[in-house]
């Protein structure tokens, strides 16, 4: 079985902050939820085996919060450039690729991506909101053959909820 927990990065300051988007660093509230989130994981699933986060500065601050929250070494932490503001289909071809050896999988990225491949997996979902995360299980020992088939929705959780 493989786990996928969708975590969209936190609250981010404004466009005005930074007008880049990609360097844009989380607001304060966007570092409160990542770090509550992190408790959450931790407490309803445990460690995840792997965190995997977008290179842009907002998801990897995210990632590298609720990471230290779950025990998992922020060292560790995986960005990979192609997940920023990746398509659904991006999304899945990465996701696809996880070695088999690993279980589980945080990933931190972006929306529209995050959810049009939650609204793929079957869970109808209009928006993700930021901070919030969703977790899947796939009755398969491949990452290359998840799919809407074989995914179990598990939870939703609203940030604004913890």
């Amino acid at each position: 079985m493989k786990t996928l927990i969708i975590f969209r990065h936190g609250k981010a300051e404004s466009y005005d902050a930074k007008p880049n988007d990609y360097d844009r660093e989380l607001a304060g509230r966007g570092r409160l939820n990542a770090g509550e989130m992190g408790k959450f994981i931790l407490k309803k699933y445990g460690k995840p085996g792997l965190v995997l986060a977008s290179s842009a500065r907002r998801t990897l601050q995210t990632a590298t919060l609720a990471a230290e929250e779950t025990e998992y070494p922020i060292t560790e932490i995986k960005t990979d450039e192609n997940l920023y503001l990746a398509s659904e289909r991006r999304i899945m071809k990465i996701i696809r690729s996880l070695p088999d050896d690993c279980d589980s999988c945080l990933l931190v990225g972006h929306n529209p991506g995050l959810t049009d491949l939650i609204n793929q997996l079957n869970v109808r979902l209009d928006n993700l909101p930021t901070g919030s995360a969703v977790c899947f299980n796939f009755n398969t020992g491949k990452w290359s053959e998840i799919s809407a088939d074989n995914s179990q929705f598990q939870w939703l959780q609203l940030a604004r909820e913890l």
